[in-house]
C-alpha cells in the first residue's frame, strides 16, 4: 500500500464498490429509488470537492485549461446535480429539471472542450466562466421549453442522445490528449468520463437504476482523484522549489561570509598573499556564479587547490584552521560540490565551536580520498546526536538553519561518497569524516 499514491486509493475503492453493487445481491436488497437518491447526493458531495480542487489547482497551476476545468465543474455541480436531486424528490418538476440537466450537461461539455483548445477565451475560465455557464444553461433550458419544436426534441430524447454523443467525443478527446502528451490528469478525467458515459447510456436505454447511479458516483470519484493527483504534484513541485531556494540561500551566505572576511585582509596582505587571496576570490566568485546559474560542472578535481582556497577564505574570516593535505590527490566529485561540502563543514565549526582550533586533513584511503575536519570544541549537542543529517535539525542555541549537513550529505551521496560525524578520539571536539571516490 505504501507504494500506491494516496489519490488512487479512493478511485480503486469506488471501482470495486461499483462492481460489487452491480454484480451482488445488493441491487435486490437496497430500495432502488432511495438508493439512487443516496448515490446522487453522494455524487453531489464528490463533485463539490471537485469544484474546490479545481479552483485550488487553478490558483497555483498556470497550465493550459486548468481554469476551464474549474468553470466546467462549477456548472456540473451547480446545475446538473441539483436538478437530478430535485427530479428524484419532486416528480412534478421532472420535465423542467430534465431540460436543465440536459442544458447544464451540454454547457459542461462545451467548457470541457474549450479547456483543451489552445488560447482558450478568458470568459470560459474560472468563476466568470462558471457563472456565465450557469446563466447560459438556465437560459438554454428556458428557450427549449418555450419553443415547441425544441421541446419536442427534448421530449422524445433527441437532445439527450445528442448530449451522450457529445460526451463520448469529449471523453475520447481527453483520453487522446492525455496519452499523447503524457498528462495523467487529462486521461484520468477521460477515464472518469468514460464511466459516466456508460451511466448515460444506461439511462437512455431505460436501465438507469441503482447500477447506473453507482457508475456515475464511480466516475465522479475517478475525476476528482485525477484533479487531486495533479494538485498534489503541483504542491510537491512548489515545495521542491522552496527547498531549493532555501538551500541556495544557505550556500550563498556561506560563500559571501568568506568573501566578506577576505575583503578586510586584502588591503593589508603582502604580494604573495595578495595573489593567493585574489585567486581564491576569483574561484569563489566563479562558484557563486555557478550556484546562481545552476550550471552543471564536469566531474573531478584536484583536492589540494580546493581545500587551500576554502581554508584561506575561512582563515581570513577569523577561523583558526590548519591544513594538511597529501600531495597529488584527486577526486571524481565536482569541484563546486566538493568546495560546497567543505565550506559547510568549516562554517559549522565557526558556528558551533567558536574559538576552537580546526584541522583539515586529506589522505588517500584505497579507492577513496579521506578528508577530515577536526575541531577541539564542545562537541555535538546531545539533542542532535544521531540525527544531524536530517533536514532542519540544528542546535537552537547556536542558530543556523539545519540545511548545511543535510545538503552536504546529499551532495556527497550523489558522488558515490559518504559523510559522517563522530566525537574526537580524545573526547574533545568533533570529527567530520568525508570519504569521496578517488580520481586519476
Amino acid at each position: 500500500m505504501a507504494r500506491i499514491p494516496a489519490v488512487r486509493i479512493p478511485a480503486t475503492v469506488a471501482v470495486l464498490a461499483t462492481i460489487a453493487v452491480n454484480l451482488s445481491p445488493a441491487r435486490t436488497v437496497i430500495p432502488d429509488q432511495s438508493g439512487q437518491l443516496l448515490l446522487v447526493v453522494a455524487v453531489a458531495g464528490i463533485t463539490a470537492c471537485g469544484v474546490v480542487l479545481a479552483y485550488m489547482l487553478a490558483r497555483i497551476d498556470d497550465s493550459r485549461g486548468i481554469g476551464g476545468l474549474a468553470a466546467a465543474v462549477t456548472v456540473y455541480a451547480a446545475v446538473v446535480l441539483p436538478t437530478t436531486v430535485i427530479a428524484f424528490t419532486t416528480p412534478g418538476t421532472q420535465h423542467l429539471m430534465g431540460l436543465l440537466r440536459t442544458s447544464g450537461g451540454l454547457i459542461f461539455l462545451v467548457l470541457m472542450a474549450c479547456a483543451l483548445v489552445p488560447g482558450q477565451p478568458s470568459w470560459t475560465r474560472g468563476w466568470p466562466g462558471g457563472l456565465l455557464g450557469i446563466v447560459v444553461a438556465v437560459a438554454l433550458a428556458m428557450v427549449v421549453m418555450t419553443v415547441p419544436p425544441l421541446d419536442a426534441l427534448a421530449a422524445d430524447g433527441t437532445l439527450d442522445r445528442f448530449s451522450v454523443a457529445l460526451w463520448l467525443v469529449v471523453t475520447l478527446a481527453y483520453i487522446g490528449y492525455g496519452v499523447r502528451n503524457r498528462v495523467p490528469m487529462a486521461y484520468g478525467l477521460g477515464a472518469g468520463m468514460v464511466v459516466v458515459f456508460v451511466a448515460q447510456v444506461l439511462r437512455e436505454t431505460g436501465n438507469m437504476g441503482l447500477g447506473g447511479a453507482s457508475l456515475r458516483l464511480c466516475g465522479a470519484v475517478i475525476m476528482c482523484a485525477a484533479l487531486a493527483r495533479r494538485l498534489r504534484e503541483r504542491f510537491h513541485t512548489s515545495q521542491l522549489r522552496v527547498d531549493r531556494i532555501a538551500e541556495l540561500d544557505h550556500e550563498l551566505h556561506n560563500v559571501l561570509a568568506g568573501l566578506d572576511g577576505m575583503t578586510h585582509v586584502l588591503n593589508h596582505a603582502g604580494g604573495d598573499d595578495r595573489a593567493l587571496l585574489g585567486e581564491a576570490v576569483r574561484e569563489e566568485i566563479g562558484r557563486l556564479r555557478n550556484l546562481l546559474d545552476q550550471r552543471a560542472e564536469p566531474p573531478g578535481c584536484e583536492v589540494d587547490p580546493v581545500l587551500t582556497r576554502i581554508v584561506t577564505l575561512r582563515r581570513t574570516n577569523g577561523l583558526d584552521v590548519e591544513l594538511d593535505v597529501e600531495p597529488g590527490l584527486r577526486t571524481t566529485m565536482p569541484a563546486d560540490a566538493f568546495a560546497q561540502v567543505v565550506t559547510n563543514l568549516l562554517a559549522n565549526c565557526e558556528r558551533h565551536a567558536p574559538g576552537a582550533k580546526v584541522l583539515v586533513s586529506a589522505r588517500a584511503d584505497g579507492r577513496n580520498v579521506q578528508v577530515e575536519v577536526r575541531d577541539d570544541g564542545p562537541g555535538l549537542a546531545p539533542e542532535v546526536r544521531g540525527k544531524v543529517f536530517r533536514r532542519g535539525v540544528h542546535d537552537r542555541s547556536r542558530g543556523g538553519s539545519g540545511l548545511g549537513l543535510h545538503l552536504s550529505q546529499q551532495l556527497v551521496g550523489a558522488s558515490g561518497g559518504s559523510l559522517s560525524l563522530r566525537p574526537a578520539a580524545d573526547g574533545h571536539g568533533t570529527v567530520a569524516a568525508l570519504a569521496v571516490p578517488a580520481g586519476r
